[in-house]
């Protein structure tokens, strides 16, 4: 069996649909002391899991809490800190043959800035890192709230066979979950709610954004 096949042979492993289940993850804010954010760095957190989890967490491919599990990105993705020639996940992303780059047709690939992300990412070291890039008096909805949903929601929540048929991608269909009272449900991982995202609570800081820009009035800003 070639290496290609026994990378994907691994990564089927923990194959299933996007779903919700209890938490796996601790959160990010107890996982890590956070750093403030450096506009050179690339971290795991921030920027690489968001690229995995809204590209790859789809049936028939990946679990989300299998795309934010370090060990797993790194040790099944056969990632070389510091050498993105040597990281066999980064070969299939950058891939030209649709029959081994990822995600797999029909799929797009990665976009070149996403690629570009997730390979300087490997050559800063590769690092189980995240920072600080939240600020609570910051909640408008396009510069702040709908990045947050965007990392943290729209691998299960797209426009695409979304888990429980409910798609998180644009101000109206969130606004929907907001009105209804699931979204902050969710998030606070309340009881009677579908915990979101299912691999940990996001951090404290996040849910208040939401929060606060719900308490403003929820607008379209």
């Amino acid at each position: 069996m070639n290496k290609y096949l026994i990378i994907i042979a691994l990564l089927f492993i923990g194959m299933e649909s996007c779903k919700h289940e209890p938490d796996a993850i601790m959160p990010v804010d107890k996982r890590l002391d956070l750093v403030p954010c450096n506009a050179d760095s690339v971290y795991f957190y921030n920027d690489v899991v968001p690229i995995f989890v809204n590209n790859c967490a789809f049936s028939g491919c990946h679990s989300p809490i299998s795309l934010s599990d370090y060990n797993d990105i790194i040790n099944i993705g056969d990632v070389t800190p510091g050498d993105t020639n040597n990281s066999y996940i980064f070969s299939l992303l950058v891939s030209t043959d649709i029959n081994t780059r990822m995600p797999p047709s029909p799929r797009s690939s990665l976009a070149r800035s996403e690629i570009d992300k997730i390979g300087k990412w490997i050559m800063q070291g590769a690092n189980k890192n995240a920072c600080n890039d939240c600020d609570e008096t910051k909640f408008t909805f396009n510069a702040n709230v709908l990045p947050i949903i965007v990392k943290n929601c729209t691998g299960c929540h797209g426009d695409k066979d979304p888990s429980g048929n409910i798609s998180l991608t644009n101000y109206f269909k969130i606004k929907i979950q907001v009105n209804n009272g699931k979204l902050m449900g969710s998030v606070n991982h309340a009881n009677g709610f579908a915990t979101m995202p299912p691999n940990g609570k996001m951090p404290d800081c996040q849910i208040n954004v939401l929060q606060n820009w719900i308490n403003n009035g929820a607008n379209n800003d």
